[in-house]
């Protein structure tokens, strides 16, 4: 199993999916406690999990373990996880995080919205996925502040610290003779929800590494894969950033499959879970540092590290 794995948390919960004024997460445990959780996962050994990745059906290799009372409850109250039978690992590589769906999944091509555990989102304390789903579900795209409905182009406002290798990454595949142009960077947890309130026939999510600066949407060709070129140099274009600078961009699915053919993004160790073990150890040191006895439990949440200037998490 792996270590907790676990970067600085926040301890607050996010406003409306259609407020501009959501307020900024707090920091528990600063620094120390995301250096700690780094060389963790630097020294931890690489397992693959009964629930690491998916089926020849494509389906996830759910968690079926025998949890008790108590760690069920951990992560209903930290993580507003309702059945923990339908969490996951993503895949079986070292960048794999643990995942949560609100319906099981029984095709390869069914739609199902996942989560990534512990990311900043617009759940609020004491919601579970469904519920948060559901709220979002019936909001009115029209709810949302302008503002809140287009999103960020430049390189500068990912994570400062991937900037300047996802500016090396776009020139030397231009110069490999890439037509390609980035169509989205920053997306906020608020823009997330407007995309899942506008609906359409997709999966969804409500988290993503777009909300932490180190994702970004990406065009080849005329941006359209159903036309046969275009697919062909996407797939070429997907193989070759996914070995770029030893395999440092990760993209969804397979080179030549996916449910998400713009999606390039920068792993973190510091990110997301390696097991349900971190999880729960997260929950309890996340839910100690709670407020007073009967208030709502604090959202449990990995702390976005976004440009100096940038406006807090919304």
């Amino acid at each position: 199993m792996w270590l907790i794995g676990l970067v600085t948390l926040a301890t607050c919960g996010h406003g409306d999916t259609a407020s501009a004024d959501a307020a900024a997460p707090g920091a528990v445990g600063g620094s120390t406690l995301a250096a700690v959780a780094a060389r963790a996962n630097a020294t931890s050994t690489t397992v693959r999990l009964a629930y690491s990745g998916h089926d020849a059906r494509g389906i996830p290799h759910y968690a079926h373990l025998a949890l008790d009372s108590s760690d069920r409850a951990l992560l209903r109250r930290a993580f507003g996880i309702e059945d923990p039978s339908r969490l996951y690992e993503s895949d079986s590589t070292r960048d794999a995080i643990l995942k949560y769906d609100t319906r099981a999944k029984r095709c390869r091509i069914c739609y199902v919205n996942s989560y990534d555990v512990g990311f900043i989102s617009v759940r609020r304390p004491g919601e579970s996925w469904e519920d948060v789903e559901q709220r979002v579900k019936h909001t009115r795209p029209s709810a949302f502040a302008t503002d809140r409905r287009t999103y960020s182009t430049s390189v500068d406002a990912l994570d400062p610290s991937i900037q300047r290798l996802v500016r090396q990454m776009l020139a030397d595949a231009r110069r490999a003779g890439f037509s390609i142009r980035v169509s989205t960077t920053y997306r906020s947890p608020t823009q997330e929800a407007f995309l899942m309130a506008k609906g359409g026939r997709r999966t969804h999510t409500l988290t993503s590494m777009h909300s932490y600066g180190r994702a970004l949407d990406m065009l080849v060709g005329d941006g359209v894969p159903r036309h046969r070129r275009t697919k062909r140099q996407w797939i070429a274009f997907r193989r070759w950033v996914a070995n770029y600078h030893g395999g440092s961009f990760r993209i969804l699915g397979a080179p030549d499959r996916t449910w998400d053919w713009p999606h390039v993004e920068v792993p973190s160790p510091t990110i997301g879970f390696r097991s349900i073990d971190a999880a729960l150890a997260a929950a309890r040191s996340c839910l100690a540092n709670g407020g007073p006895a009967g208030a709502p439990p604090p959202a449990c949440e990995f702390v976005p590290h976004l440009p100096p200037g940038a406006p807090a998490p919304q």
